[in-house]
């Protein structure tokens, strides 16, 4: 069931509209946390990706160096 706008609050009581307000103030604190936690989670999963390369890479320099003839 959907509502457009704001309409479905006309006619609440003004504790009801001010307790719906303080839970959308919430909401909005919790969006905004969540899509800078994602951003870091999103960060850290591209170094975690880059140092894997890294050491990917020199796993495969030493091992040449340590066994040159294989």
């Amino acid at each position: 069931m959907s509502w457009a706008g704001e309409e479905w609050k006309d006619g609440l009581p003004g504790k009801a509209l001010q307790k719906i307000q303080e839970m959308e103030v919430q909401l909005d604190k919790v969006k905004k946390e969540r899509t800078q936690k994602q951003f870091q989670l999103d960060s850290l999963e591209a170094a975690l990706q880059k140092q894997k390369q890294k050491v990917s890479g020199q796993k495969g320099f030493y091992g040449w160096i340590l066994n040159p003839g294989e």
